[in-house]
């Protein structure tokens, strides 16, 4: 079970070995621990050259590698997430640079469409401040039975509606876990336009990774920043949402709506296991509050 190859030109050896759950001894890296970890080094690698070329002084960049193989049918990868830890001194410019440099990976380009890539960008520094920003509706005329308000968002250049029919969850469960959507190049600014939704958004490069909002029309729109993970869910009545979208060149709608399971991210599931932080209406203003004085709240809100 064990291989041995050697580089023509220094000489280093590289061995495999198959893994425990394959008739291996696990000794060494598997042949798909391999193409795991050159993406993860192509990632690496591309960045490194982008920096170089622009002189800038890079610190220290890591990445970690988790690989999921499938547990039925033909055994391949399924998934391979990549988390990876920025130096915290980077401007948003530099940052965004690097971060466009990965999609031109040829690991990358090779392997997309075969399998499931997740990246999670985060910085080396423990966390930042909570991005989560709701843009108030401007009513502008209302009579008993009939609102007008202004529903646009500055900068928005694109919208969706997204109908809730009854019950519904948005993206659906993978089986046991949970799953989210997460934008690259899209910020979200959700507007309840009938109903309510709850939305539950991780974080978890945020001082308060987890949040729950208990989202109606008189709160306003909802932000989703960038990298922020989240799902929405509807009660028996459904829901209506306007999202005014913000989105950047290189948005991609067949990219930008690939559902995320928990199931192999464990940094996601730290990020929930945290007590969140909840927000809903009450008494006519946006509340902010912690699990114990929302107990009765939460109960109204789902009778």
């Amino acid at each position: 079970m064990h291989t041995e190859a050697q580089h023509e030109i220094s000489g280093h050896l590289l061995r495999t070995d198959a893994p425990t759950d394959h008739d291996g001894n696990g000794e060494n890296f598997a042949p798909t621990d391999l193409l795991a970890t050159a993406l993860g080094t192509c990632f690496l690698t591309v960045m490194g050259i982008t920096a170089k070329r622009r002189g800038w002084e890079l610190g220290e960049m890591s990445i970690e590698v988790t690989k999921t193989m499938t547990s039925e049918g033909p055994r391949r990868i399924q998934s391979i997430a990549l988390q990876i830890a920025m130096p915290s001194d980077l401007s948003p410019k530099q940052l965004k640079v690097l971060q466009a440099a990965t999609e031109d990976c040829p690991v990358l380009r090779s392997l997309e469409g075969s399998m499931e890539i997740i990246v999670n960008w985060k910085s080396t520094k423990s966390s930042v401040q909570t991005l989560l920003n709701f843009f108030p509706t401007k009513v502008f005329r209302e009579t008993p039975k009939v609102t007008f308000f202004e529903a646009g968002v500055a900068g928005s250049n694109g919208s969706d509606v997204v109908i809730h029919k009854g019950r519904a969850i948005s993206p659906p469960n993978d089986e046991d876990y949970e799953q989210y959507y997460v934008h690259k190049h899209q910020i979200d600014h959700n507007l309840v336009l009938s109903g309510k939704r709850i939305f539950t958004l991780l974080n978890p490069e945020w001082d308060e990774p987890h949040h729950v909002i208990y989202l109606n029309q008189k709160m306003g729109a909802l932000q989703i920043p960038i990298g922020t993970y989240h799902r929405s869910i509807s009660g028996s009545e459904g829901s209506m949402v306007l999202n005014q979208a913000v989105r950047d060149e290189k948005f991609d709608s067949s990219k930008e709506f690939i559902p995320v399971s928990l199931r192999d991210r464990p940094d996601l599931m730290a990020a929930k296991a945290i007590d969140p932080v909840y927000w809903l209406w009450e008494g006519d203003q946006l509340k902010r509050t912690k699990l114990n004085s929302l107990l009765v709240t939460t109960q109204q809100i789902e009778a």
